[in-house]
């Protein structure tokens, strides 16, 4: 049997041609140039890159400095400082203005007194406080629940509830607070608790009611609302 190598020597194989040699492969040198001066500060850009971050050019190292601002024809230098100075001082003046018109928020007081309560009854009212304030606290004489509303439907509403009973919050709403004062000195203090009132057009009515919760006594029951008023109409 002929070997593989005489076996094609001998072979006819007219539609063939013999494949030329591959040409050589010459390498060719990149022609390096140096990067340009387009960077405008020293830290390199928050989307660096082998590029980005070569902060010289050709072989001098360099620090990128945001440029100084040219200067307009017929301006000299010192009158260009002249008129910084001049900006910075109107500037430093309306700030003071500002802040000499700012409005000083002040604590005010609430107090009213129920009438006789008999045990488990309950005494609505109202107070003018603001259209919108801040609690702070709250004090009465004696054992109470406090509650305040941000309109009279939600305290009508809400009047039946007996004392110590969760609001249910899937059907109520403009109940500001509910506070049970069962223990001396009957004082509670609120954090970050605002109050609106909701009537169509608003005012600075808060609607509140109090209920008494000594089996034993009716007497009537004093309560003290500190707040912060928000709006000054």
């Amino acid at each position: 049997m002929p070997s593989l190598s005489d076996a094609i020597a001998n072979a006819k194989l007219p539609n063939y041609a013999p494949l030329p040699a591959a040409p050589m492969i010459v390498s060719v040198q990149p022609v390096l140039t140096p990067p340009t001066n387009n960077m405008r500060f020293i830290l390199p850009p928050f989307n660096a890159d082998p590029d980005s971050v070569r902060l010289f050019e050709s072989n001098s190292p360099k620090i990128r400095i945001w440029p100084s601002p040219q200067q307009k024809a017929g301006i000299s230098a010192s009158a260009t400082t002249a008129l910084i100075d001049a900006t910075l001082n109107a500037k430093s003046s309306s700030s003071s203005s500002s802040s000499s018109a700012t409005i000083t928020l002040a604590s005010k007081t609430a107090v009213f007194t129920t009438n006789l309560l008999p045990s488990g009854s309950n005494y609505l009212t109202s107070l003018q406080l603001s259209k919108s304030f801040q609690l702070l606290s709250i004090t009465a004489n004696g054992p109470c629940e406090v509650r305040i509303y941000g309109t009279q439907q939600a305290q009508m509403f809400d009047a039946p509830r007996p004392t110590g009973n969760p609001v249910p919050p899937e059907i109520t709403q403009n109940i500001l607070t509910c506070v049970t004062l069962d223990t001396p000195p009957f004082l509670w203090g609120w954090q970050n608790r605002v109050g609106v009132n909701q009537d169509i057009p608003q005012t600075s009515t808060i609607y509140v009611t109090v209920f008494n919760i000594v089996p034993t006594s009716a007497a009537p029951v004093t309560v003290t609302i500190t707040y912060l008023p928000l709006e000054t109409t």
